[in-house]
C-alpha cells in the first residue's frame, strides 16, 4: 500500500488473463458469471467475517426469517454500491492522477489499524494505545509532509494543524503513564463479581448441586473475545447489573485455550460462538428463551436480568 514492494501475479498469467478476458462475448451469461465468481474471490476475505457473523446469529437464535433478511440486505449492500459505481462512476469520480497513490497509502493506514485491533486481545489496552498512538503519529506526519507540497495558504494552516495533532498523539501516552507500565496487562476480573470457574458438565452439575435457590448465570469468556470484554468492562460493572447478579450463582467456562475438554463443553451445551450466557434455575434446568447471544449493553441486560427474576419470582 505504501509502495516499497508490490505483490502481483507473474506478467505472463496477466497477459493471459486480459487475452481471455477480451475475447468473451459482450452480454455472455457465462461471462457473466465468471467475472462475479472472480469479484466475489476477490472480496472474499473482506466478507467472509461479516457472513460468518450472520450465519453464527441464525444457528445460535434459530431466527429464519430475521436471519434470511441480514443476508438478503447484506447481498444488497454489497451489490448497490458495485451498480451505482458502474452506472455514475465516471460522473461522480475524478480522473486517474496523483490522488490514487495518496488514497492507497492512506488505506494503507487503515489497514495497519487491524493488527493494533486484534493484538489487544493478546497484550491488553496498554499496548493497544501505544500502537494507536504511534500509528495515528505516522499519519499526521505523512499528511504534513504531503501538504509540504503545496504552496498556498490552507496548505500552510493544514501543516500546522496536522503537525499539532502528531505532538498530542504522541504526548497522550505519556500524561496517560502507559510507556510506564509493564509490557503485558491482563483484564480485570469482572470487577468485583465473584465468578467461580468450571471447566466441564461436571463441575457445572456439582455447583448447581450445591446451589442454595439461586438462579444460575453460566458464563462463556475467552481472553480474545472482544464482546467478552466489553460485557465484563461496561455490562458487568453497571451497578444495577451488580446487584442483580450478586443474587445469583455465577459461573464462568474459560475455553480461550479452545482444548479438547473445552470444545466438548460447548459441543454439549450447543455453544457455537462468544460471548454466550446461559441461565438455570436451581434445579439445574436451563431456563427456556433465557441465552444471551453477542454483547448486549448494560441496559438490555438488566432489563434481561428483571425478566428472568419475574419469571422465576426472585
Amino acid at each position: 500500500m505504501f509502495g516499497f514492494y508490490n505483490l502481483q501475479l507473474p506478467s505472463s498469467l496477466q497477459t493471459k488473463l486480459i487475452n481471455w478476458s477480451d475475447h468473451q462475448k459482450a452480454g455472455s451469461y457465462f461471462g457473466v458469471f465468471i467475472m462475479g465468481a472472480l469479484a466475489g474471490l476477490i472480496c472474499s476475505p473482506c466478507t467472509t467475517a461479516p457472513l460468518s457473523a450472520i450465519l453464527l446469529y441464525i444457528a445460535q437464535s434459530g431466527n429464519l426469517l430475521i436471519g434470511s433478511l441480514t443476508l438478503y440486505l447484506y447481498a444488497l449492500g454489497m451489490g448497490l454500491p458495485i451498480i451505482g459505481i458502474i452506472l455514475f462512476g465516471h460522473r461522480l469520480l475524478p480522473r486517474s492522477g496523483p490522488w490514487m497513490q495518496y488514497v492507497k497509502e492512506a488505506f494503507g493506514f487503515v489497514i495497519l489499524a487491524l493488527p493494533i485491533f486484534l493484538l489487544e486481545r493478546i497484550f491488553g489496552e496498554i499496548w493497544s494505545l501505544r500502537l494507536s498512538s504511534l500509528l495515528i503519529t505516522a499519519f499526521c506526519i505523512w499528511v504534513f509532509i504531503l501538504l509540504l507540497k503545496k504552496h498556498n495558504g490552507w496548505a500552510r494552516i493544514g501543516q500546522i494543524l496536522f503537525l499539532l495533532l502528531a505532538i498530542i498523539a504522541a504526548a497522550q501516552p505519556l500524561q496517560n503513564g502507559v510507556w510506564q507500565i509493564p509490557a503485558i496487562s491482563k483484564p480485570q476480573d469482572h470487577m468485583d463479581l465473584k465468578f467461580k470457574q468450571v471447566k466441564n458438565w461436571q463441575e457445572i452439575k456439582q455447583a448447581i448441586n450445591n446451589n442454595t435457590s439461586k438462579i444460575v448465570m453460566l458464563d462463556f469468556y475467552a481472553d480474545w473475545c472482544v464482546a467478552c470484554r466489553e460485557f465484563e468492562k461496561y455490562t458487568f460493572s453497571y451497578p444495577k447489573v451488580k446487584s442483580k447478579l450478586d443474587n445469583m450463582l455465577l459461573l464462568q467456562a474459560n475455553v480461550t485455550e479452545n482444548n479438547v475438554e473445552q470444545k466438548s463443553l460447548l459441543q454439549y451445551l450447543d455453544v457455537y460462538g462468544l460471548p454466550t450466557i446461559i441461565f438455570y434455575d436451581d434445579k439445574g434446568i436451563e431456563l427456556p428463551n433465557s441465552r444471551v447471544y453477542g454483547f448486549m449493553n448494560s441496559k438490555m441486560f438488566y432489563q434481561h436480568l428483571e425478566q428472568i427474576t419475574q419469571r422465576q419470582g426472585k
